[in-house]
């Protein structure tokens, strides 16, 4: 019997993982659903184990919180993101190995929130993501360093210090590609032409954010890609960009070692 109940705990652990990846991977229209804005896309099994283990509440919670960032839907993240935070803050018996990524997705959410709204409670929170995030570089850079940099970035852009927040989302930038993380990098990329496009130079953040489409293929990702398509052609239109049959043109990619040593 405890076998059979510790399956079904797992099982319900992955599925919110499972939709996670459907999100990112399929159709682009879905994410509404998988945000949960239709009641059925939880099991009833779900909802009632959830009830009463807290880390299936926060792992379902942390999910619909990511996708809801990869996506740009900022209403519903900070929704999101307060409800995390009350979960989060309950007491946990154990640590898993997903809370350093719960501390980067948060972090990052948090400065987000904070330019959004000025509320420095959030920015306070999206600094204490950097001191956790410094100590987990500290003991794997190869893991942690680019993740680092990349809140970094986001600390500096909401304080206005864009000089340094070029270089530390460009540092980010490297670091993801140096040690493989394709993903990070289609994100770091993505962030960097946010930065640049509110700090007024929109022609560099077109770069960015073609770069960032191409990793996000790359990687899997094709409704995020498709996301990042249209978000391109609504920000640009077409005169900027030569549309061909497998997407967007990718142009030559930034010259991001030169900035860095800048």
């Amino acid at each position: 019997l405890m076998s059979s109940h510790s399956t079904l705990v797992w099982i319900l652990q992955t599925l919110p993982l499972y939709r996670t990846v459907l999100a990112m991977i399929g159709n682009v229209d879905d994410v509404p659903i998988i945000l949960g804005s239709r009641s059925d896309i939880e099991t009833e099994k779900e909802r009632k184990m959830s009830e009463t283990n807290l880390h299936l509440l926060k792992v379902v919670h942390f999910n619909k919180l990511y996708v809801g960032f990869m996506f740009r839907r900022y209403d519903e993240v900070k929704q999101l993101a307060i409800a995390y935070d009350a979960i989060a803050s309950l007491p946990f018996n154990t640590i898993l190995i997903s809370h350093c990524m719960h501390v980067f997705y948060g972090g990052l959410i948090y400065f987000w929130i904070a330019r959004k709204t000025m509320d420095v409670s959030w920015f306070d929170r999206g600094e204490k993501a950097i001191e956790k995030m410094r100590s987990y570089a500290d003991c794997s850079s190869w893991n942690f360093q680019n993740k680092l940099f990349l809140l970094q970035a986001e600390q500096c852009f909401y304080l206005e210090d864009f000089e340094s927040a070029k270089r530390f989302y460009d540092a980010a930038i490297l670091s993801a590609q140096e040690h493989k993380f394709v993903h990070e990098e289609a994100l770091a990329c993505e962030l960097a032409g946010h930065f640049m496009l509110e700090s007024g130079e929109g022609r560099s953040s077109l770069s960015y954010f073609l770069l960032a489409q191409k990793k996000y293929r790359e990687w899997g990702a094709y409704a995020k890609e498709e996301s990042m398509k249209k978000y391109i052609k609504e920000q640009f239109g077409g005169e900027t960009t030569t549309e061909t049959n497998i997407g967007l043109s990718i142009p030559a990619e930034p010259d991001l070692r030169k900035r860095r040593a800048s």
